[in-house]
């Protein structure tokens, strides 16, 4: 997936099965969060929200790709922020199960 980061930031076209891959990995990683927050853990669902603002903004630069243009970096720059703060605030729930936000 740095890869696809690298090349993004760069311009350079991305390779039609990263997207494909990295989304369904997202989906799935998501649903899971989903199932989680449903059998009673609360805290997760900051990380719901937060990718949902994921999930838009790699859409958006999806239908830039498919304009043909190149996705605003403040748009890559944020989809990307987001997701490691998103994965980063994950793990410490992973790690410190009695643990809340507030």
């Amino acid at each position: 997936m740095l890869s696809m980061v690298i090349s993004a930031w760069r311009g350079h076209e991305i390779e039609p099965g990263y997207p494909i891959l990295h989304g369904a990995a997202a989906l799935l990683g998501s649903a899971l969060v989903i199932v989680s927050a449903l059998d009673g853990d609360t805290r997760l669902y900051v990380n719901i929200g937060m990718a949902v603002v994921i999930i838009l903004l790699g859409v958006a630069m999806g239908v830039f790709a498919k304009k043909g243009k190149k996705a605003p970096k403040g748009i890559l720059f944020a989809h990307v922020g987001l997701a490691v703060a998103c994965y980063g605030l994950l793990g410490f729930f992973t790690f410190n199960h009695g643990v809340a936000l507030l």
